[in-house]
């Protein structure tokens, strides 16, 4: 996937561009981890940057695709629910950004739009385990396809 996923980071600018090279240093807006647990920068080494950008660079679509949403996923959970005290903790910020990134990783069919973060916003605040709100998560979703699919 990306190791940004799971970081406790919240990623609000591209991390790749359109052609799949990867952008040297993404702004992270947030970081959910504590002071005894830095998660570790993510950086490129320095060398010939031609020649990394070319042995770096992605060729899967779909993955390009993936990555190139992620941003605008950080853009959308920075917005959700803006006046909740809930929201106030960073780490909760960071688990639904990670819900979402993850959702639109393994439906590549959907991925992501607008609007799933205030859909599954409910979820984190209710449930505490991050993988019991992902699964309520992604069964909402199938549903509403599924709705979507008879009614459409």
């Amino acid at each position: 996937m990306d190791p940004h996923v799971g970081s406790g980071k919240i990623i609000t600018a591209p991390i790749i561009t359109e052609d799949g090279v990867p952008i040297k240093d993404p702004l992270v807006l947030l970081e959910a981890a504590t002071p005894d647990q830095q998660a570790s920068p993510i950086t490129t080494k320095n060398g010939d940057e031609a020649n990394q950008s070319s042995a770096n660079r992605l060729t899967d679509k779909q993955t390009i695709e993936w990555k190139l949403t992620l941003h605008q996923i950080g853009l959308d959970v920075l917005r959700t629910d803006r006046s909740m005290v809930f929201y106030e903790k960073k780490e909760n910020l960071s688990k639904l950004w990670d819900i979402l990134a993850v959702y639109a990783w393994i439906d590549k069919e959907v991925g992501y739009c607008q609007g799933m973060s205030d859909l599954c916003s409910p979820m984190i605040v209710l449930l505490n385990d991050e993988a019991d709100a992902f699964w309520c998560f992604e069964r909402l979703m199938r549903r509403l396809m599924h709705t979507a699919i008879r009614w459409g």
